[in-house]
């Protein structure tokens, strides 16, 4: 792992340092004087396809995380996501730096984390709107649907909710500024389809985009993998006043899905099981009101709903019903009280409501209220930004029964049932600082510790809740930016966890199936991520590339050992050329080894997962500038790797496709 990471970063650091040693005064900012950054000229046939963080601004973003943690925070934006023809939004992070993709056929299909970063698994906002719920929606949501996608790798965040201490994923919905219509097709192996209309357009006072999608596979032939999915978008946004802003967006999800059976070494209940929702309904919707009086204040009031309902079928049982919602609503105010300092309050609520219990817990309802509040202090001094705050979170457990790891319906577990119960409050406190050391060098710092609590349902070998851990977590950044070439970063990461949540060996037994039970233990991961961003060249060429190694230890039974659950080096990138009419891209990603028992039968060895290479590759054919086709091939290799045992990957698959604009 060494020797790799060395060799992806020497290129990256050798452009990072280069030029930050020349001439001092040349490049230093004039300490007395008020220092903007210049623009950057470089010499390149077009602008860079690949999106970056929005410019610092606290009133026009008042959402936005603390200036420590900008080389923490990855954008893919539009751009990336058409020249990907990514379908959902877990399909769009696969590149990003540290990114993790667990697949399987179960009822959460894809589980994306970053930095090994696992129960809690990074939660999601959209449009700055925080949803309890929505491990069973991301691997659906249209991509297509979103200007960009933020993800903070680092589990340092504040602002974006009470689940920022794991890691947070914004989804920006796409906004049009001008008359725009796109239809996009793919038809490929598996009789997979993948249909695409959207629809915009703009005026002096108003915007609205609308889209359709459709999505269509057989999945693997024999394995009960058929999936259909009709994906809904709206939005629309009005300035009803001078100074106040009205802002609606919609989601609609509506299908149906076989689970995929498992195979060899999955459990034998799992290979034999055939399962399916039939429909399967989701709705989620957010409305935006911000007011900005003037240039020194804004406020901007959030209110959100999503509903799951999804009616499930197994052959030789009665079928089920797994349905839920939540509500929410969150206001956050930011103010400047000087040239230099600016305040920001935020208060959030959220309930959540599951009547019939769901996917681990079928049966047993459950009934979650969430209160939060944070405040932050920014302080912008020129070249030296500094961030400081503080967020207070308490929930109350109206009502929660069952069980929450891997399986279904944990109905001989009712004696665990929460009614009415405060937790203990949480508290997270953060303080951050960016500072630039040239024009073109800045440097990144973060730190952190907060609480975080054991997840409704995870017990121990009692039968009963761990408790909350203690989290303690440290970034440290350099980014640089290169005339003529691009940006290139370097992150450094620590995180303690003091008695967390960590899977145990011991095991409990509902309907025939086996769950890993948790035990309260500390565990530490630390790690360096190196990541290169070009522009697009005269020649044609533009790249990405990124690399992340780490380390995850754990303790179990009081000693401490390394966490082979985790894997230790994740690698992503891309690179595509431009000749003529013609582009070629091809993406690839790494995944070291590592291993678990999840979904084997009991008393089964830890199964071996990771350790692969998939690259994939596009050819784009432009006739005109709104007309192009592609070929496109996934897992050039055919390996059929695994990331959870009994699941593997279906090998090579082939798609070719059409996209058309209308402007």
């Amino acid at each position: 792992m060494v020797v790799r990471l060395l060799s992806c970063g020497c290129l990256i650091f050798s452009v990072l340092l280069s030029g930050s040693a020349t001439g001092a005064d040349a490049n230093s900012p004039d300490e007395a004087e008020g220092y903007t950054l210049p623009e950057v000229t470089v010499s390149t046939s077009r602008d860079s396809d690949y999106t970056r963080l929005p410019e610092r601004d606290l009133i026009e973003r008042p959402f936005t995380e603390s200036p420590g943690l900008e080389t923490a925070t990855s954008v893919v934006g539009l751009r990336e996501i058409e020249q990907m023809h990514a379908y959902s939004v877990v399909d769009a992070l696969k590149y990003v730096p540290g990114a993790w993709t667990e697949t399987r056929g179960r009822k959460v299909k894809s589980f994306f984390s970053v930095r090994g970063q696992r129960y809690p698994y990074p939660g999601y906002l959209i449009d700055g709107a925080w949803f309890r719920e929505f491990h069973e929606t991301n691997y659906y949501l249209g991509a297509a649907n979103f200007d960009r996608i933020e993800v903070l790798r680092s589990s340092s965040g504040l602002l974006w909710g009470p689940g920022s201490m794991t890691g947070m994923i914004n989804l920006v919905p796409r906004t049009y500024d001008r008359k725009e219509t796109q239809i996009e097709s793919l038809y490929g192996t598996h009789n997979t389809y993948r249909g695409h209309l959207a629809h915009g357009e703009a005026g002096a006072l108003w915007n609205y985009g609308i889209g359709a999608g459709y999505y269509h596979t057989d999945g693997s032939g024999g394995m009960n993998a058929r999936e259909n999915m009709t994906n809904l978008f709206g939005r629309a946004q009005y300035q009803i006043a001078e100074d106040t802003t009205l802002s609606w967006t919609n989601f609609g999800l509506l299908g149906d899905r076989q689970l995929k059976l498992g195979e060899a070494p999955a459990s034998t209940t799992l290979q034999t099981r055939r399962d399916s929702y039939d429909p399967m309904r989701t709705y989620l919707t957010v409305a935006k009101l911000r007011h900005q009086s003037d240039s020194r204040s804004a406020t901007e009031l959030i209110g959100n709903y999503g509903g799951r309902r999804f009616d499930g079928h197994r052959a030789g049982s009665a079928d089920w019903l797994e349905e839920d919602y939540e509500y929410g609503t969150s206001i956050i105010h930011s103010r400047k009280l000087s040239a230099e300092n600016t305040i920001r309050f935020n208060l959030l609520y959220n309930r959540w409501v599951c009547p019939t219990g769901k996917r681990f817990y079928v049966g047993n309802p459950a009934d979650i209220r969430t209160y939060s509040g944070a405040i932050v202090d920014d302080h912008d001094f020129g070249r030296l930004n500094v961030s400081a705050g503080y967020r207070y979170t308490r929930e109350h457990t109206k009502r929660f029964g069952g069980f929450n790891v891997e399986g279904s319906s944990a109905g001989g577990l009712r004696s665990v049932a929460v009614r009415d119960e405060w937790e203990d409050p949480l508290h997270t406190v953060n303080l951050g600082a960016s500072y630039e050391l040239t024009r073109t060098v800045s440097v990144f710092a973060n730190t952190a510790w907060g609480q975080i609590a054991a997840q409704n349902g995870m017990l121990d070998s009692n039968l009963s809740k761990p408790g909350a851990e203690n989290r303690y977590k440290f970034d440290l950044g350099a980014r640089k930016q290169v005339d003529g070439f691009g940006q290139v970063s370097a992150t450094g990461f620590f995180v303690r966890q003091d008695d967390a949540a960590l899977t145990s060996s011991s095991k409990v037994t509902v309907n025939g199936v086996d769950y890993a039970l948790f035990e309260n233990g500390d565990r530490k991961n630390y790690g360096i991520e190196l990541e290169a961003r070009s522009n697009r060249f005269d020649n044609g060429v533009q790249f990405f590339a990124n690399a992340t190694g780490m380390k995850t230890k754990r303790t179990r039974s009081g000693n401490w050992e390394t966490d082979k659950e985790v894997p230790d080096f994740l690698l992503g990138g891309g690179a595509s050329y431009e000749c003529g009419k013609f582009e070629l891209a091809v993406f690839g990603n790494q995944v070291s080894s590592y291993e678990n028992e999840r979904f084997l039968p009991a008393g089964a060895m830890p199964a071996p997962l990771g350790d692969y290479i998939e690259l994939n590759a596009q050819l784009t054919y432009r006739h005109d500038r709104n007309t192009e086709f592609f070929v496109r091939v996934d897992n050039l290799t055919d390996n059929e790797y695994s990331t959870v045992a009994g699941y593997p990957h279906d090998g090579a698959l082939v798609y070719a496709g059409l996209v058309k604009r209308f402007q």
